[in-house]
């Protein structure tokens, strides 16, 4: 990593001003309003919230439990309720749960949860692998209302014409379950205290790992068929319900869900993952999809890890409305800058003579890669792990470009909010080098005052929950 990230301090705006196009100048700046670290040692996931109820949900991606977070006063957000996914009995952690994801739609809030112990061996835990479901109708004290196996669910989301449509989405990435595991779980929430999987969705292709001419499964020259994020949109020039699937190695697929007892594929970019000749994937690991409001265009972006960074796909979706034929083309790429450089964590290992979790291959590990993004009509929120969060242009989809950004904090004997509680990694009291990483971001609402300003809520894996700004200057 640059030693100037290192001067780098918490709460400091980066500005980049950039030429519009037949928008003019575009002049924006990131700053951090407020901030709030969560549970010591979170290891902060996803996020969603309801800016007009002041609250906001925030998970774990170890057993912390969703942070119920109060945000009335954006510069000091709190944390007033945590829900627990010990879901066995308090503080029995063999058997407990993450919550890599959570979706908020009118009063239900969705949580999906993988079991803990796959992260620390996945000896003896019966974690719960599912989703769960709750009533936040008093907003900063959800009611559990039931959850539903799917053996472990990486992400999920709401219909987005719930309650009409009482549906629910999971995508189960790292789950082996033999009916479910790897697909899209369809269920029907009518009675959220007795939810039911109606209908799975899979990829044409070969699930989980599949190994590659004359390599096995052993071998990391192996490609790996799995839904990992999933988003929804009610298009709105046929009114069809879309569901789009980044389903790593098999790429992107878009399935019509309008029936979905009945979900159809409708269309798809099918990656043919490539590799460089010490085995790491070069094509590969569509992470998260997303259209535009529009649904004309499909943004897809890749998690690569190590390596070279995985970018952001702008597809033109001509047809891919559930009526016509569908066709995907790529018009352009966005990443941020510097993206070759996450390539250096391979010589990180080499250098340590191959140990797994070397400081050095930590540090650079998903140093670059774009994760979880928010997607308008013409700007999309580019969350990028360590290198911050990114506000993109795409008037001219062709020609992407960030137009402001913000790294946050660098220091992290300062700045990192606690101790690591994931064993395996076998280091407490501070998060290596990098002292950031960015899971999540989304767009929130109006800044008072000011029409053409706006909070951005994010997530960082190791700082907690963050409420950004952009100030137009």
């Amino acid at each position: 990593m640059k030693a100037v990230l290192f001067a780098l301090a918490m709460g400091v705006a980066f500005v980049l001003i950039s030429a519009g196009g037949a928008v003019g100048e575009i002049r924006h700046k990131l700053e951090l309003v407020g901030s709030n670290g969560l549970e010591i040692g979170s290891q902060t996931s996803d996020l969603d919230m309801d800016p007009s109820r002041n609250v906001a949900y925030v998970g774990s991606f170890v057993d912390l439990g969703v942070a119920v977070v109060q945000m009335t006063d954006r510069a000091n957000p709190q944390v007033v309720k945590i829900l627990d996914t010990h879901y066995a009995r308090a503080n029995d952690r063999n058997n407990a749960s993450d919550s890599a994801d959570v979706d908020l739609q009118g009063n239900l809030l969705a949580v999906a949860s993988q079991p803990w112990s796959i992260y620390v061996g996945g000896i003896g835990g019966k974690g719960f692998g599912g989703v769960s479901l709750y009533d936040t109708s008093t907003p900063f004290n959800p009611v559990f209302l039931g959850k539903v196996w799917t053996g472990g669910s990486h992400d999920v989301q709401i219909d987005p014409a719930y309650p009409n449509r009482p549906y629910v989405y999971s995508a189960n990435f790292e789950s082996d379950d033999p009916v479910h595991g790897h697909k899209v779980s369809i269920i029907n929430a009518s009675d959220p205290r007795h939810p039911e999987i109606m209908a799975d969705y899979r990829s044409p292709e070969a699930l989980g790992c599949v190994p590659t001419p004359g390599h096995s499964c052993d071998s990391a020259f192996s490609v790996f068929n799995s839904a990992h994020d999933l988003t929804l949109l009610v298009h709105p020039d046929t009114g069809r319900v879309l569901l789009y699937v980044a389903y790593w190695d098999s790429g992107l697929r878009i399935v019509d869900v309008t029936d979905p007892r009945h979900p159809a594929e409708i269309g798809a970019l099918d990656y043919t993952p490539t590799f460089t000749k010490q085995g790491l994937e070069a094509t590969c690991c569509a992470h998260y999809a997303q259209p535009t409001p529009s649904g004309h265009w499909v943004l897809l972006e890749d998690e690569i890890g190590i390596g070279l960074a995985g970018g952001v796909h702008i597809l033109k979706a001509d047809g891919c409305d559930g009526v016509h034929s569908c066709s995907l083309a790529q018009v352009s790429i966005w990443s941020p800058q510097g993206a070759g450089t996450q390539a250096s964590a391979i010589h990180a290992t080499l250098n340590t003579n191959g140990s797994l979790f070397p400081n050095g291959i930590i540090q650079r590990f998903f140093t670059r890669d774009v994760h979880n993004l928010d997607v308008r009509e013409d700007q999309f929120l580019a969350p990028a792990y360590s290198s911050g969060v990114f506000l993109v242009d795409i008037h001219d989809k062709a020609n992407p470009f960030a137009v402001a950004f913000w790294q946050g904090a660098a220091d992290v004997k300062t700045a990192c909010h606690g101790q690591n509680t994931l064993i395996p990694w076998g280091y407490q009291g501070d998060c290596f080098f990098q002292g950031r990483e960015v899971w999540g971001a989304k767009f929130g609402e109006t800044v008072p005052g000011s029409p053409s300003d706006f909070y951005i809520y994010a997530s960082d894996f190791w700082d907690g929950f963050l409420i950004l700004r952009t100030v137009t200057i």
